[in-house]
């Protein structure tokens, strides 16, 4: 698996920046911003940047759809063969600060995942999964997941954004399977 594009998930505009829904695109931010890459509209629902990395082009999708609609922006870009893909978004089964790398699987009940499982048409494509932790009791998960981080888990959630854009460095690098050994056991710093 040689990834050579990055698609974070999250939900458009102001509203939204600093939610915990927004994590994905959080983290696909600092790696843009390591790479000072500029992003450029790339159609109705995304927009993109490209960089060479590794000695291949890496192109950084950027979903302007809302979360559960992230397929759309894939179907903007154009045929994306999933092999080549990697899509970072957030987890509430992984708690704060953790994350998970996988080549494949389902979407976990993830509405956005399950968008780009359907465009797709396969489950077969790379995904970092960055932890938020569960929601508190009698707070509904769709509540929680379009809150900002509290205070206290700010400084958290900056450092998984900072060790998932590491991360990523690693995959271009090192391949899937080298970060996953690294990052998936590792606990944040």
């Amino acid at each position: 698996m040689n990834v050579s594009i990055l698609f974070g998930l999250g939900n458009p505009g102001e509203r939204y920046r600093n939610t915990r829904h927004n994590l994905g695109l959080e983290a696909l931010e600092v790696f843009a911003r390591r790479h000072s890459l500029t992003w450029r509209r790339g159609g109705d629902h995304h927009l993109l940047a490209r960089c060479e990395l590794a000695g291949r082009e890496i192109t950084i999708l950027r979903s302007l759809t809302y979360m559960n609609d992230s397929g759309r922006a894939l179907e903007d870009y154009g045929r994306v063969d999933p092999s080549a893909l990697l899509v970072l978004c957030d987890d509430m089964s992984l708690p704060l600060g953790r994350l998970r790398i996988r080549p494949g699987g389902g979407s976990g009940g993830h509405l956005g995942l399950e968008s780009v499982i359907m465009t797709l048409g396969t489950e077969r494509f790379a995904r970092m999964r960055l932890g938020i932790g569960a929601p508190p009791a009698r707070i509904d998960w769709s509540e929680f997941v379009l809150m900002p981080f509290l205070e206290e888990e700010r400084k958290d959630a900056a450092r998984l954004s900072e060790s998932a854009a590491d991360a990523l460095e690693r995959v271009i690098d090192e391949g899937l399977d080298r970060a996953m050994q690294e990052y998936n056991r590792k606990p944040l710093e």
